[in-house]
C-alpha cells in the first residue's frame, strides 16, 4: 500500500554538520549566492504534508546524496 522512491546523486554530498538541518526551511550553506534555502524544505512539505508520507537522508556522504521517499499509495487529501 505504499510507494518507495530513491533518489540518488553524484554530488558533494552533504557535510555531517548540515545532515541534522537539512529539512529546515531557509538553511543554505550559500546564502551568499543568492540561495533562499526553501527546496529541500519544499520538498519535504510536499511528502509530508500534501502525501502523507515520509522523507529521510540515508546517505550524504562526498559521493553524493541517497533520499528515501515513502508515500502511501493513494494520498490522504485525494
Amino acid at each position: 500500500e505504499t510507494v518507495v522512491l530513491i533518489y540518488a546523486d553524484n554530488g558533494k554530498g552533504v557535510a555531517d554538520e548540515y545532515r541534522e538541518k537539512i529539512f529546515d526551511p531557509f538553511f543554505t550553506t550559500c546564502r551568499h549566492k543568492g540561495n533562499p534555502g526553501l527546496g529541500l524544505h519544499i520538498v519535504y512539505n510536499l511528502v509530508t504534508v500534501q502525501l502523507g508520507g515520509s522523507i529521510t537522508l540515508e546517505h550524504g556522504d562526498k559521493l553524493g546524496c541517497t533520499f528515501k521517499i515513502i508515500i502511501p499509495r493513494i494520498a490522504p487529501n485525494s
